[in-house]
């Protein structure tokens, strides 16, 4: 599609099946809608059943010819008129009802003979009348649309777009809606996939899903570009939900409601949140970091938002505050990649609280953020890390009096703990892990294949007996490092037929990952467990065929990254530990893949804004636990950490 300036009329979108809308189905939580209208891609022609729409006064013609195949081609004089269903706003407490707008959009692929044409886009309220509550002409020329005459500076995309006021909108919920597209001119005008989407002039936080395998709505934390934004499934569009003072974003004139649909002069894609392939190359956060590092490789240090407001389209440069080459590393090579990981430190420096903890929960949080310290080898850190570990004996001195979700809490502690004891020969650590090592043998129960396994704590197990590997994988790598302390553990032999029986043997026509338990062999959320036993299974010098497999499809499916079982950012930074130190080529294959990611989201001089990740339980914080999990991984470029590949040594006394 050739990419040329773009036209506007009124409105906005968030995804909304069009079954979802009319049957009434469940979401978490609802933004705004793409409201689904029927043929929207043309598929069936006038007449035939389910073919609800019209075309009058010209020619219908189901397929195209090249490079048209698979679109519309309205002749001169041709009227499409195509029925529009609104399902009911979303109602939240602070969002203003009379708010949502609208925007209808359709992509324009060009012209068939003649050497002008025009197509019109509008609403009209019922069929009784004409009135056409919003309407926007388009010139066209063979390759899309035309240059308009004005000068002015507009956005560039080969799509139509009608903005539709929220008081025409709320008029739109009572009476019928006819989408219109009218031909004026001589030439046959090419279209395709015809959009109706809605959103709301104030967006909150509010209007948020929640992660944990819903696909949004989402928040795009862009730290480089001062902004979050709210991003929802299947929308071709995205709204600015707020921008930070002084920030790149508002000195550029960008304000909380705008809606973005073209960057650097592309029509956004629709955007997928659902984990995988379409979400890694094509969401809008994708299509927003791939932009931003784009521009820093080409040495143009800036960013085009398109905008549609209620005034019309409008080109935003937003400047990049950062200079410098882009370089191969974690997540980048040389002064930028630096200067990052130094960010994300200073992170953790800052936001320690007196009580030597960190915001988030205790049972995670904590222990990272002393990991992140260890991983510097900085004596300066030392009076911090000392408090960290006051505060965790302090919140619980005896793992056998732990209860609950206690193996999860143990597997952290006991991995803080052991790389403490590797680096300070502290011995209060040391006969904390002792017991903890003799109580995990203790407290496994029976699972329903006749193998010992672990729950989330030691009162039983889950999922009707099936156990699961999540705590399972964290508690392998403590029991490898324990063992690195002189600590007698064998967490791995009393749960390797578990863990065996867990796991998706390749030989056994397996894909090669770590399941969730061996009824639930899954390729979706397998990441933090994989990476985990591969770098567990290094830690104790294992070579075999489990740990290469387990490596292999992590490097094959990292688009799952961000899936791990309400898991979200923790079990991406970990996962990624585990690959580096089992099979580092793997590691710095994927990790420039991500660069798009990580420079999106860093804000230089505070660390990482928070992106929803496909899952993850909100508990843990937002810029508390992404900071901190992936301050733990700047520890592979120093191998500060025993597991990061860096050998023991007593710095730290």
């Amino acid at each position: 599609m050739s990419v040329v300036p773009l036209l506007h009329c009124e409105v906005t979108a968030r995804s909304l099946l069009f079954a979802l809308a009319l049957c009434g189905g469940a979401r978490p939580c609802l933004a705004a809608d793409s409201i689904g209208i029927p043929n929207s891609s043309f598929t069936e022609t006038p007449g035939e059943e389910g073919a609800d729409w019209q075309l009058t006064g010209g020619a219908w013609l189901h397929q195209a010819p090249l490079p048209f195949a698979e679109a519309l081609v309205l002749e001169p004089g041709s009227v499409l008129e195509i029925p529009v269903h609104l399902p009911q706003a979303p109602e939240k407490p602070d969002i203003a009802p009379q708010g949502w707008y609208a925007v209808a959009s359709v992509e324009v692929l060009g012209i068939l003979g003649g050497e002008r044409g025009e197509l019109v886009l509008s609403l009209r309220s019922d069929e009784s009348s004409s009135h056409a509550i919003v309407t926007t002409p388009a010139p066209l020329r063979e390759n899309g649309l035309e240059e308009p005459a004005t000068g002015e500076t507009q956005a560039s995309a080969s799509r139509l777009w009608l903005r539709i006021p929220p008081k025409a909108l709320m008029q739109a919920a009572v009476d019928p809606l006819q989408l219109v597209l009218q031909v004026k001119g001589a030439a046959s005008v090419v279209v395709d996939d015809l959009r109706f989407e809605r959103f709301h002039t104030s967006p909150k936080r509010s209007l948020l899903g929640k992660s944990n395998g819903f696909n949004g709505p989402d928040l795009i934390g862009a730290g480089l570009l001062g902004f979050g934004a709210l991003t929802e499934h299947g929308c071709t569009s995205f709204s600015i939900l707020e921008v930070r003072a002084q920030g790149p974003a508002a000195r550029a004139g960008l304000v909380a409601g705008d809606l973005v649909v073209a960057i650097d002069g592309r029509p956004l894609p629709q955007s997928s949140l659902a984990p995988g392939w379409d979400w890694f190359r094509s969401s809008n956060e994708a299509r927003l970091g791939r932009s931003i590092e784009a521009a820093l490789e080409a040495g143009r240090p800036r960013v085009t938002l398109g905008l549609l407001r209620s005034d019309g389209l409008r080109d935003i440069e937003v400047k990049l505050p950062l200079k410098g080459s882009l370089r191969d590393g974690f997540p980048l090579g040389g002064k930028l990649g630096q200067r990052w990981r130094d960010d994300l430190i200073e992170w953790t420096v800052a936001h320690q609280l007196e009580n030597g903890s960190w915001p988030g929960t205790r049972a995670v949080n904590p222990a990272l953020g002393g990991l992140a310290l260890l991983g510097t080898r900085d004596p300066r850190h030392k009076r911090r890390i000392k408090r960290c570990v006051k505060f965790l004996l302090a919140a619980n001195p005896h793992p056998r009096e732990m209860g609950g979700l206690a193996y999860w809490a143990v597997a952290f502690h006991g991995i803080f703990f052991a790389e403490y004891y590797l680096a300070s020969g502290d011995e209060r650590v040391l006969e904390w892990m002792r017991e903890a090592s003799s109580w995990l043998i203790e407290t496994t129960h029976e699972c329903k294949w006749g193998m010992q396994a672990f729950g989330h704590g030691p009162d039983g197990l889950p999922y009707d007996n099936k156990a699961l590997m999540a705590p399972a994988a964290h508690l392998l790598v403590y029991d490898a490092l324990a063992r690195k302390c002189g600590v007698e553990s064998r967490i791995w032999e009393h749960i390797e037929d578990f863990v065996v029986h867990s796991w998706s043997d390749p030989a056994s026509g397996g894909h090669g990952a770590m399941g969730y338990n061996a009824a639930s062999k899954d390729k979706t959320q397998f990441w933090s467990r994989s990476g985990l036993t591969a770098l567990a299974a290094t830690l104790r010098g294992e070579t075999g065929a489990m740990r290469h497999s387990l490596c292999l499809i992590m490097a094959e499916r990292h688009p799952w990254m961000l899936n791990s079982h309400a898991y979200g950012e923790p079990g991406a930074a970990l996962g990624l530990l585990g690959l580096a130190l089992a099979q580092r080529p793997s590691f710095d294959s994927v990790m420039p893949k991500w660069r798009w990611r990580f420079l999106s989201s860093w804000e230089p001089g505070f660390g990482l804004r928070y992106s929803t990740p496909h899952m993850g339980a909100p508990y843990m914080g937002q810029e508390s636990i992404v900071n901190l999990a992936y301050a733990v991984l700047c520890a592979v470029e120093n191998r500060g950490l025993v597991v990061a590949g860096g050998q023991p040594k007593r710095w730290l006394r």
